[in-house]
């Protein structure tokens, strides 16, 4: 199993005594996975901010998480635009792979967190100032693309699973996926999710995988709807288009439109599933996802 972390390296809402921003590097497991459990918290002055300081940091990182007893990361998640170059050049000389991917689920909560106990404890905290990771795309919204036609679904239907079904979800079998901690307390919470029924399921769940889904949605205007998926660093992919004035497809709509609700519920967590048949208990993908 490849192992990925998810790295932030940018200043925080904290003043030193020079009134300059302190730099915080942040560094987890992608997702997080309580067999290895790992986290990296590592602050430095706004003069010592470059690929160097960045690559000893994670080289130092990996021998920490070596001495747990942990795999060694082969690929690092990140996504800050402004700080993209130090970023890249860092993890390349600590010979990793870096990632621009918005799909940082752990990460994005692990600084929400901080946020809220750790950084307005410290002397100098400047609330204002917080800059959260920036998971979604900009003003400049790229047009989405249609997904390749060899690889979409015969069907697909919106279903739900409460939150105790995800327990068990480390032993579902899969051939790709990746699940994270959905962090709500009330087990019989339901999360609505996507199921694509394909003959070409494992094709396309390799396709899946390799765009690195971060959420789904469906949107447009009195005329159509399309489900989109948000994926990477600012892919956008057209999964299905519906004619709001076709009678066959105004069902399809109404689940498209109670999925949107159920992640409303769900703080905007959900899933989308890949299965040859609802009959075959496997997936041949499986990803919870959070917009």
């Amino acid at each position: 199993m490849t192992i990925i972390w998810e790295l932030d390296f940018f200043s925080r809402p904290i003043l030193d005594e020079n009134q300059k921003k302190i730099w915080e590097l942040l560094i987890c497991n992608s997702p997080d996975q309580p067999s290895q459990p790992f986290r990296w918290v590592k602050e430095c002055n706004a003069q010592e901010v470059n690929s160097g300081w960045l690559a000893t940091e994670l080289n130092l990182a990996i021998a920490h998480n070596s001495s747990l007893g942990n795999s060694d990361p082969q690929k690092v998640r990140f996504y800050r635009p402004s700080m993209t170059n130090i970023i890249t050049r860092g993890c390349k000389q600590a010979e990793l792979v870096p990632q621009i991917s918005r799909r940082l689920f752990t990460l994005s909560s692990w600084l929400d967190k901080r946020m809220q106990t750790i950084y307005p404890q410290r002397e100098g905290f400047t609330a204002p100032d917080f800059q959260p990771l920036p998971l979604k795309i900009g003003s400049q919204v790229p047009i989405a693309k249609p997904a390749p036609d060899a690889l979409m679904g015969e069907s697909w239907l919106v279903a739900s699973l409460t939150v105790a079904d995800f327990a068990s979800a480390s032993e579902w079998s899969m051939d790709f996926g990746e699940l994270f901690d959905v962090g709500i307390s009330e087990l019989d919470s339901l999360i609505s999710g996507l199921i694509i029924i394909s003959s070409r399921a494992l094709p396309l769940a390799a396709w899946m995988s390799g765009v690195d889904p971060v959420f789904l949605k469906c949107e447009g205007s009195d005329l159509k709807r399309q489900l989109i998926l948000e994926a990477g660093e600012e892919a956008r992919w057209i999964l299905t288009t519906l004619d709001t004035t076709n009678p066959k497809d105004r069902k399809a709509i109404a689940q498209a439109e109670s999925f949107e609700q159920g992640k409303i519920q769900s703080e905007g967590i959900h899933f989308i599933a890949i299965q040859t048949s609802l009959e075959v208990e496997h997936f041949a993908g499986f990803w919870l996802l959070k917009e």
